[in-house]
């Protein structure tokens, strides 16, 4: 999971315009995403949608901290785990050493995937990698070299907002984005090449802030938005009213998401 930095450090999936290229998160942004997917059901999601299937060995591309793979995926398999950030690699690391002896993770992005000298996998799987949107064919060839039973991606399908992951805890008139599913992006540049199957998995999206003014920095911060002024003040009044005070203190801002399971059968 290999966005490019905001002013806050929250990641985002958005691309580099015209390349199909990511630039490498900072780590304070990916440290953010990782715990909010600690507390999210991403992976559970994931996982409900796959029904219990599971491959021999995994070629897991923009693999973040593992968290789409981790509930479905036999700690036994082989596990590829390409991920260029450094902290999340150091968070891979640390499975291999408590219970995934087979998880090998490889400071690689995509675009190297035919020099790495990679064997063939079972399953080739990718979520939320911007070439899924820039470069879908070019990853797909890719992919599709190295599986020999399925590949798999995961792409956003909410109709909603997605370059930023708590943008849809705000409304329109506040994120300013263009709230196209990605699915439906995907699936017309792919054409001819669009998957056998693709199924859906709700989730919510949970991060934690210390307080309100923590939360209203961060979402402000992603929004460009200078102190003072009517947009600031509709932000705020916006957290007050939707943040989820927590027992521990603080507060707990959610967004809504859908993922689609791209799946393709060799």
């Amino acid at each position: 999971m290999t966005p490019h930095p905001t002013l806050s450090g929250l990641p985002n999936r958005i691309p580099q315009p015209g390349t199909g290229t990511q630039a490498v998160w900072p780590d304070r942004a990916a440290r953010f995403y990782a715990a909010s997917l600690d507390r999210s059901d991403y992976g559970a999601a994931i996982a409900g949608v796959l029904r219990g299937e599971a491959p021999a060995s995994l070629l897991d591309i923009g693999a973040g901290a593992g968290h789409p793979v981790l509930p479905w995926l036999p700690a036994g398999s082989g596990w590829t785990a390409l991920e260029p950030n450094r902290y999340l690699r150091a968070r891979l690391g640390r499975l291999r050493r408590t219970g995934w002896p087979s998880l090998r993770p490889l400071d690689a992005r995509w675009e190297s995937l035919p020099g790495l000298g990679l064997a063939p996998h079972d399953w080739a799987f990718a979520a939320n990698i911007g070439a899924t949107l820039t470069a879908p064919r070019a990853l797909l060839g890719h992919m599709r070299a190295l599986a020999r039973r399925r590949v798999v991606w995961v792409v956003p399908a909410q109709q909603g907002p997605r370059r930023w992951c708590l943008a849809g805890a705000l409304p329109a008139d506040l994120h300013g984005e263009d709230e196209t599913p990605a699915l439906r992006q995907v699936l017309a540049a792919l054409g001819p090449e669009a998957p056998q199957d693709i199924r859906l998995a709700p989730w919510t999206f949970r991060a934690h802030f210390a307080d309100l003014h923590a939360a209203l920095a961060h979402c402000a911060a992603q929004l460009a938005l200078p102190p003072g002024g009517a947009a600031r003040d509709r932000l705020a009044a916006t957290l007050a009213a939707t943040a989820e005070p927590l027992p521990c203190g603080g507060v707990a801002l959610t967004a809504p998401k859908l993922s689609a399971l791209l799946i393709w059968n060799m």
